[in-house]
């Protein structure tokens, strides 16, 4: 899909939006890859519970869509990320390893980068997929409640995801999450 065929599709994707907002703050990229890495957490699913308390969805907007959700989530990320995943750091792996020089080396590592973003663009997709659950009627307008009410919501969603999805938080994994939750939400 080219890079303005995908923006055109996804443009009216609010949870890409905050997803991507997120993502940039200040040492949320950082911890969810170490989710990601040491617990299997669904960077894009950990999003959507925290984009649904952002917009002021409370945890009934989760409860409504969290069965379909996981479901997306479990094949998306089987089916489509982790093998681009996988391809992109083994070809690091064989880059590092094989003593390519000169522009052969160039040329693997622009393929890893092409790699890169084709799994970028899935993920892209897979939040345009969440998005869908919940778009549309009413739940379109964010409801009006504080940042503090905001971060215990995300907070409860993410309780709900992680015991769903058998995700255990160690006392680092919880200080992954506080450091996400406290980017986004404040103090």
């Amino acid at each position: 899909m080219s890079s303005a065929a995908l923006a055109s599709v996804t443009k009216s994707n609010p949870l890409w939006d905050f997803a991507t907002w997120a993502y940039a703050e200040p040492g949320v990229e950082k911890a969810c890859l170490a989710l990601q890495n040491r617990l299997g957490v669904d960077v894009n699913m950990l999003m959507f519970c925290a984009w649904l308390a952002y917009r002021g969805s409370g945890t009934a907007h989760l409860a409504k869509s969290l069965g379909a959700a996981l479901k997306l989530s479990r094949e998306w990320q089987r089916t489509l990320v982790e093998p681009l995943r996988s391809a992109r750091e083994n070809l690091k792996d064989v880059i590092e390893a094989s003593g390519l020089m000169g522009n052969d080396r160039n040329t693997a590592m622009e393929l890893r980068e092409r790699i890169k973003q084709c799994e970028v663009d899935m993920e892209q997709l897979q939040t345009l997929a969440f998005y869908s659950l919940v778009a549309g009627g009413t739940e379109d307008h964010v409801a009006t409640r504080s940042p503090a009410e905001q971060k215990d919501d995300a907070l409860n969603n993410l309780t709900v995801y992680f015991a769903a999805t058998g995700v255990k938080l160690d006392a680092l994994g919880q200080t992954h999450v506080m450091r996400i939750l406290t980017a986004v939400f404040g103090n």
